[in-house]
């Protein structure tokens, strides 16, 4: 019986300086490691062999593995590596590293086996995805893209879709630079299409399971093509945003929400003002939708808080109407003066993310935070608290009991998803909204629901199946701090 395992990928270049016989000619040679997967788990028994695409420079390339378990053999071609693993007789998940070189450039391999009693689900971590990767509605299908360097100084780009329910991992492409440049992953649906960013001349680009790509449509009045942030449990509707033709007294156009419908594209209704009060100055965003398309939700960009605001059945109002507050003030502007603005004394708001709605579209997750005025007039913003929006009843839940928390997914039954930090979070934990009741970590919860044992993140999505779920994790390395995606989810029955 064959055995599937998570797929990831990554590459690393170095420039090396070679001098010629003489010594007076310096010539820089690139070279590099560039591997399909970066790492990979086999199940605790009959697993079948897997096979790594290895590019390198130089051509000839040596791989070695930290353990006896793991066998690394290059492949009859000389572009593949070929990984197979013995058969795990313990009662804990193992790991090992093939590090795979070439000249002076390395790349490692890590090697998961989980143990024979945890193979009826499977773990993933996206680690190949350039900006991160995205899941679609129901679980079904992870989705992003890595690039490669070629000699010229251009870039070919591989759009990468992961089927969660059978382990097929289907690489597009390459697409080069010149056609457009990828930037980031936005969304997925739940029948393969998968939206990127095109940085170069703005709007998504969506590819499909064949290869096949198309732009998203020019919504009238806007002048580029928009990015769908996303789309509805049937694939039918997307929604994000597009930039506005130039008004009278505008610099540059303004971001507006936009939904398409069947790929027609049209404006949502945009507030009659921003955050604080005022005319808008940059715009905003549709971010995320609910499965049945009933439910919209976005941000405002103005001021550098994200309000959040939601269309449902087409009517748009506040996230967290209900506890938002403004009030007009003279505020200090520090050198002496005043001037007039209005004071957010409570709101609920958020930055770019675009999946804060739960499926059914019921809860709307977010952060809560006071303003207040000091004895010198000075505006200061306070604790940042979870806070979580019912569509339904229209009442907003703000969780005091977690400062310095961020709410970043509920599931329709009501289980909130809050990531400790505000900005760079590490780990996370799960409370009921409607009481309060802590449910435990994020980490200890995975164990418990799928018997995997994962030692950082938290969870970012579950699905309305439950049955899976998508986190993120913070990983850091000589280049700097990164997050990458990792899922859960059933693994198929041969």
């Amino acid at each position: 019986m064959k055995k599937n395992r998570f797929f990831t990928g990554v590459m690393c270049t170095l420039a090396v300086v070679a001098l010629s016989a003489c010594g007076q000619e310096a010539q820089e040679q690139l070279q590099y490691v560039s591997l399909s997967q970066a790492g990979c788990t086999f199940f605790g028994t009959d697993n079948e062999p897997l096979a790594v695409t290895v590019e390198t420079s130089p051509a000839q390339w040596a791989a070695e593995a930290s353990a006896s378990w793991v066998k690394a053999e290059p492949g009859e071609d000389g572009t593949t590596l070929v990984l197979s693993v013995e058969d795990n007789d313990g009662d804990a998940e193992r790991k090992a590293a093939v590090t795979v070189t070439a000249g002076q450039a390395s790349q490692t391999i890590t090697v998961y086996q989980l143990a024979p009693d945890l193979s009826i689900n499977r773990f993933r971590k996206e680690r190949m995805f350039q900006n991160g990767g995205v899941v679609s509605p129901s679980g079904k299908y992870i989705g992003g893209f890595t690039n490669k360097a070629m000699e010229d100084n251009t870039w070919e780009y591989y759009p990468v879709i992961i089927d969660t329910e059978t382990g097929e991992k289907i690489k597009l492409g390459p697409f080069p630079s010149a056609l457009f440049k990828c930037s980031q992953p936005f969304a997925i649906t739940d029948y393969g299409q998968l939206f990127i960013s095109d940085h170069e001349n703005g709007g998504s680009v969506i590819f499909d399971l064949n290869g096949d790509y198309m732009l998203s449509s020019i919504p009238e009045g806007c002048t580029n093509r928009g990015n769908v942030m996303g789309v509805s449990g049937d694939g039918s509707k997307w929604v994000g945003y597009a930039i506005s033709e130039k008004q009278e007294g505008e610099r540059i156009g303004q971001y507006r929400p936009i939904i398409w419908e069947d790929g027609e594209a049209r404006m949502l209704s945009m507030p009659e003002k921003n955050f604080k009060g005022e005319d808008f100055s940059v715009g905003a965003m549709a971010r995320g939708i609910s499965a049945d398309g009933s439910v919209i939700y976005g941000t405002t960009w103005d001021n550098s808080d994200g309000a959040m605001i939601y269309w449902k059945d087409g009517k748009l109002q506040n996230v967290g109407k209900d506890i938002f507050k403004l009030t007009p003030v003279n505020a200090s502007d520090g050198a002496g003066g005043t001037y007039e603005t209005n004071l957010i004394e409570a709101g609920m708001y958020c930055f770019a993310e675009n999946q804060n709605i739960s499926p059914n579209g019921k809860w709307i997750a977010g952060k809560y935070r006071e303003e207040s005025m000091d004895e010198n007039g000075l505006i200061t913003k306070g604790t940042i608290y979870p806070a979580f929006y019912n569509t339904e009843t229209e009442t907003t839940t703000v969780m005091r009991d977690y400062p310095d928390c961020t709410a970043v997914g509920a599931t329709d039954d009501g289980i909130g998803l809050i990531a400790e930090g505000t900005s760079m979070q590490t780990s996370g934990f799960l409370v009921e909204i409607e009481t309060g009741i802590h449910l435990g970590n994020c980490l200890d919860y995975i164990q418990e629901r799928w018997g995997i044992t994962v030692t950082t993140g938290y969870i970012s999505y579950i699905p309305a199946p439950g049955d899976r779920m998508l986190g993120t994790m913070m990983t850091t390395s000589a280049t700097g701090v990164s997050f990458t995606q990792f899922s859960v989810s059933p693994r198929p029955v041969k």
